[in-house]
């Protein structure tokens, strides 16, 4: 009875991965963990906080000075529209811009910023946990 029951929690969403990969219904664990636009660029850890998942800079070699800086608010997945929805930080502008985000992939990441009438598009890469336990990150 026990194996059963670990079993079913093992299938049904006991790892995020693996509820992910069955095409399970989305969770906040789709979008939680470390994201990076690019090579050089800053890390962002995406959390659940109580009014939604929030996306802090925990690392960044061009720009340490912006680590701790929450670029990511809000976010909130919409099961109808199959994306998350919030706000994120502009740091270039120092302010903040609707955004949408699809994580098509458990390790893919797109990110649609509405400035104005204009969209921008940003596409980002999971950074593996174990990845991101061996890098300098500010804890906050």
């Amino acid at each position: 009875m026990l194996f059963a029951l670990l079993a079913g929690w093992f299938i049904l969403g006991g790892l995020p991965r693996a509820a992910y990969a069955l095409d399970l219904p989305k969770t906040d664990a789709t979008i939680l963990g470390y994201w990076q636009r690019g090579e050089g660029e800053a890390i962002i850890q995406v959390r659940r906080q109580a009014d939604g998942c929030h996306g802090i800079i925990v690392a960044s070699e061009r720009r340490p000075e912006t680590v701790g800086i929450e670029v990511f608010r809000d976010l909130r997945f919409d099961e109808e529209a199959g994306s998350w929805h919030g706000r994120a930080y502009s740091i270039k502008r120092k302010r903040e811009v609707p955004i949408d985000i699809e994580v098509p992939e458990a390790d893919s990441l797109e990110l649609t910023a509405h400035i104005l009438i204009f969209k921008k598009r940003v596409k980002f890469k999971r950074i593996p946990d174990a990845q991101a336990a061996g890098l300098q990150l500010a804890e906050r």
